[in-house]
């Protein structure tokens, strides 16, 4: 099942980014992986320009914009690379994917 942007499965984002931060400790298997995968990097492209939105208002170079700044471009970093075939790698860019997801949705004032 693969979700789009702006959709949320049963138990929201809430629950996906609990399960994509517990992955590297209960190491879900590898057609789960790629599900939690595409749906964080769904949620990611989705945040994205609402952030890049709000960075664009503030003031350049303010404490606010920096730190918007900085929360989008780790999350393009995050976007950039794709999972691993090793389950721990994979399980430890799922947690970092959830964790970009968190503080952009943090900025987009919970928007999920």
């Amino acid at each position: 099942m693969q979700i789009k942007a702006g959709e949320t499965a049963a138990g929201g984002v809430a629950a996906l980014l609990n399960e994509a931060g517990a992955a590297p400790r209960t190491r879900p298997g590898a057609a789960r992986r790629t599900e939690l995968d595409h749906r964080l990097r769904a949620e990611l492209r989705r945040l994205v320009p609402l952030v890049e939105a709000q960075a664009a208002e503030l003031n350049r170079g303010t404490r606010e914009w920096y730190s918007r700044d900085k929360a989008l471009e780790v999350a393009c970093d995050a976007l950039t690379t794709g999972l691993s075939p090793s389950s721990l790698a994979a399980c430890l860019k799922l947690t970092a994917l959830a964790r970009a997801v968190r503080t952009l949705d943090e900025y987009a004032d919970g928007e999920s």
